[in-house]
């Protein structure tokens, strides 16, 4: 599902050592990887390589057997809206909108995404209805500005829009930052039901090593680098 092999980051050419240096991660299909690393570890790094946003300066970055540096800054776009859903630390919403219009944004860069929900439901819209069921998130609520929810209802609203459409790979930034240890595991688990029914490969970013134990496998990305 993901592959990297020699991959460095430098953020200027002339920087004297990288920001990222990995020789090699292997992530495999329907995995929920812990990656833990303390700040200015590279974390943040690493996912905006992952993602397509970032472009490693030497080595490759291969997901979905797509090897990613050597795509184009449009083709990389369109492989991350088809093929991964990211769950941002601050959720990134739109607070004009409502959760169910916020879900739905998730399908609108991407034909694929936007056929395979269409496949699973009538509608976008039933679609996005069921997610936010599925994530906790109480019917009453699917048609409020989202700027009225609390953080753990927001919480919700940013993980479907993140599934909607099934896409292979689900990116969390540190997304239960804000949340107390209760609703933390429990949101977790919430994630992991989700991936397991999209049949989603998972890769959840946290500083807090408290949560490892509730994942397949854990990655410290100081380690990681070491090993280079």
């Amino acid at each position: 599902m993901i592959n990297l092999k020699n991959v460095t980051f430098k953020w200027h050419k002339s920087d004297s050592s990288p920001t990222l240096n990995i020789k090699g991660l292997v992530i495999e299909k329907g995995e929920h990887i812990f990656l833990h690393g303390p700040s200015g570890s590279g974390k943040s790094t690493l996912l905006a390589i992952l993602a397509g946003i970032n472009t490693a300066t030497s080595g490759d970055v291969t997901l979905l057997n797509q090897t990613l540096n050597k795509l184009n800054n449009t083709k990389r776009d369109i492989f991350r809206a088809d093929h991964i859903g990211i769950i941002f630390q601050n959720f990134n919403l739109l607070p004009y909108l409502s959760p169910l219009e916020n879900v739905v944004l998730g399908c609108q860069f991407s034909k694929s995404r936007q056929q395979k929900a269409l496949s699973q439901s009538a509608t976008l819209n039933t679609e996005a209805t069921q997610l936010l069921n599925a994530l906790g998130l109480t019917e009453q609520n699917h048609n409020k500005n989202v700027a009225e929810l609390s953080i753990g209802q927001q919480q919700r609203v940013a993980a479907a829009r993140a599934f909607i459409g099934n896409p292979e790979i689900i990116i969390a930034d540190e997304p239960t930052s804000a949340l107390d240890t209760q609703n933390r595991e429990s949101f977790i688990n919430l994630l992991f039901k989700q991936a397991n029914n999209s049949n989603s490969t998972l890769v959840f970013v946290s500083h807090d090593e408290t949560l490892k134990p509730l994942f397949d496998r854990f990655i410290d990305l100081i380690s990681l680098q070491e090993q280079v």
